[in-house]
């Protein structure tokens, strides 16, 4: 997708700048619009949509382009997170006016919804954005800090808004009552159990939710779990995707005859569940 293409005119500030932002960090990975859909759980189209800035991404598609792209999602994260703002205030805005335009004509008030729409009202904007957008949203770093990490940890979850199709639901008991905290222990029980023809191991329900190198969650134990199960050996069961965990992947992924690409992404998912 050509990254000089014009943006919509009703983008605010913070979306054109998310979008020229997303488009960066696309053209630098080299990946296609038909690779991300096979490497996150969001298809072409809705990449599409997003990168041409007529559809304001979810976070946790920005977290997937991440990801796979390998760039810190926390600035682009907040960054989002300010657009989002932007298009529930201008939506507020419209409908006030709405209803004082029905009050003066003595049209009686007009439902207010609770809906915010993705796509912002009216606000010229193209593409040329002037300058790095970090040093006039000095705020975004500090608000990101708190929306993805907290104390060096990344909790992957499973994306949903955009997705091809919603994760099957799991009827497996979770082992743990909070998050992930890496190095509380050195390694985890796999306690294996089928539901519905699926493989569990007790420590997360996940289908779709991307993993890779450096990654730590309860996702990462489910994965190294089921990888021993099916005799490709992770090395510790400790939530750490590190170079065993991601040499066992590669290994399940070209005995399946799926990308050997060492992430663990739906694909690779429905081959651990079975």
């Amino acid at each position: 997708m050509p990254r000089g293409r014009e943006l919509p005119e009703s983008l605010s500030e913070a979306a054109a700048e998310l979008v020229v932002e997303l488009r960066t960090v696309k053209s630098r990975s080299g990946l296609t619009l038909v690779a991300l859909e096979r490497k996150t759980a969001y298809s072409k189209s809705s990449w599409e949509r997003y990168l041409n800035g007529r559809t304001l991404p979810s976070a946790d598609a920005v977290r997937a382009l991440c990801t796979v792209a390998g760039c810190d999602p926390v600035p682009l994260v907040a960054l989002r997170e300010v657009a989002a703002a932007d298009a529930a205030a201008r939506k507020e805005r419209e409908e006030r006016d709405e209803r004082d335009d029905s009050l003066a004509q003595g049209a009686g008030p007009v439902p207010r919804t609770a809906d915010v729409a993705d796509d912002p009202g009216p606000v010229p904007r193209t593409a040329s954005v002037p300058g790095p957008w970090w040093r006039r949203w000095p705020a975004l770093v500090v608000l990101g800090a708190g929306v993805a990490v907290a104390g060096g940890v990344v909790v992957a979850e499973p994306w949903q808004t955009g997705s091809k199709a919603a994760a099957p639901q799991s009827p497996f008991t979770s082992a743990h009552d909070g998050p992930y905290v890496w190095g509380r222990e050195t390694s985890y029980p796999c306690r294996i159990q089928q539901h519905s023809g699926r493989t569990y191991a007790g420590h997360s329900g996940t289908h779709q939710t991307v993993l890779a190198h450096n990654t730590t969650s309860w996702d990462v134990v489910e994965a190294q779990c089921l990888l021993r199960e099916a005799g490709f050996d992770p090395g510790a069961v400790d939530g750490v995707y590190g170079p065993h965990t991601e040499q066992a992947v590669k290994r399940l992924q070209a005995k399946a005859g799926i990308e050997d690409d060492g992430l663990v992404g739906p694909d690779t998912w429905k081959v651990l569940r079975g």
